[in-house]
């Protein structure tokens, strides 16, 4: 028994890691695209890409993960078949259920898993990715190009001459205050400074203030000025995993049958996975896709009705289905 054991879990794993590492690829692949969309509004070094991919991870396994399962175990138990092992060990006294014992465990730890991912670490990662979004985009309306016009800080329209570092040099500004006065800046040197209320204001060296109103003509020298900007950057609270997902019951509803799916469809996918292999040949491919489809289709339902009795529901149809095609295929069978 226990060497059976060892040889179907040995033949998953090898399944599992077979198919895992293309499915990781692939939707790794697809969240860089993403990335890569929010790279062309806001400038992203290496170390941004790296956090940015942090916070992603989390989505990426959840998405590898069932589909992941869902293929390996179908396959697992098609090459049994195949290889007309299935038979050899029926013809050994090795009933279907206990195959469904040994499985059991791992399908449960791979729910465990999935549910850790969505109850604690998904309601996190989105959040801290949206604060950091934000902050990246905050950051490139405060960017200031070098020769060039249109640009804005605040109210004031602005020019600068060059931009090392952060570092200005030869900064023009012009704007027109709330008593009518069209005003005209000259500064020698500046730059974006933040304080620790997150505000950021201009620092401004060595220029000179042109007023301008009717006949009325003013000049002002300093040595030193700072220019507020009207925007400011909220960062959003963080909230606990019970309250993000009262926020977003809909998605909730979606990851937790997601979660459950290794569980709640087990019976299902060993029943696919055996088959005479004289009658029925490659069906693997065929079960595997229509196995994702009967995860997929009603977990997005249920997060499109957002309710309960619909979830616990569809929970249901998935164990009386997997339960009713394992008795009727499997165990009265062998």
């Amino acid at each position: 028994m226990a060497k059976l054991k060892e040889f179907i879990l040995t033949n998953f794993v090898k399944s599992f890691l077979t198919l895992f590492v293309p499915f990781f690829i692939i939707i790794s692949l697809t969240y860089l695209i993403k990335i890569s969309n929010l790279s062309s509004k806001v400038n992203l070094d290496l170390l941004d890409f790296f956090t940015i991919f942090t916070y992603v991870l989390p989505h990426i396994f959840f998405a590898s993960i069932p589909l992941t399962f869902i293929g390996a175990t179908i396959n697992t138990f098609a090459k049994l078949s195949e290889e007309n092992e299935a038979i050899a060990i029926f013809s050994l006294a090795y009933s279907p259920s206990k195959l469904y014992r040994y499985m059991l465990p791992l399908a449960t730890l791979f729910s465990i898993f999935l549910l850790t991912l969505t109850l604690y670490i998904l309601p996190y990662a989105d959040q801290y990715m949206d604060n950091f979004k934000s902050k990246k985009i905050y950051d490139a309306k405060l960017r200031i190009l070098p020769k060039k016009l249109s640009q804005s800080f605040g109210k004031q329209h602005i020019f600068i001459e060059s931009n090392k570092n952060n570092k200005f040099k030869n900064v023009t500004m012009f704007s027109e205050d709330k008593d009518g006065y069209m005003q005209i800046m000259l500064s020698k040197s500046g730059s974006i400074e933040h304080n620790k209320s997150q505000n950021s204001y201009l620092n401004l060296n060595n220029g000179s203030l042109y007023r301008y109103k009717d006949k009325n003509f003013q000049i002002i020298d300093f040595s030193n000025l700072k220019l507020y900007n009207n925007k400011r950057y909220y960062s959003h609270k963080i909230l606990k995993p019970k309250s993000f997902w009262k926020k977003y019951l809909k998605k909730f509803y979606y990851f937790l049958l997601i979660s459950l799916s290794p569980i709640l469809i087990l019976p299902l996918l060993i029943t696919f996975g055996i088959y005479n292999p004289r009658y029925q040949k490659n069906r693997a491919s065929i079960y595997i896709l229509l196995s994702t489809l009967l995860v997929y289709i009603p977990a997005i339902l249920a997060k499109e009705k957002a309710s309960i009795y619909v979830t616990v529901f569809i929970m249901i149809i998935w164990v009386v289905i997997s339960i009713l095609l394992f008795r009727k295929k499997l165990s009265k069978r062998y």
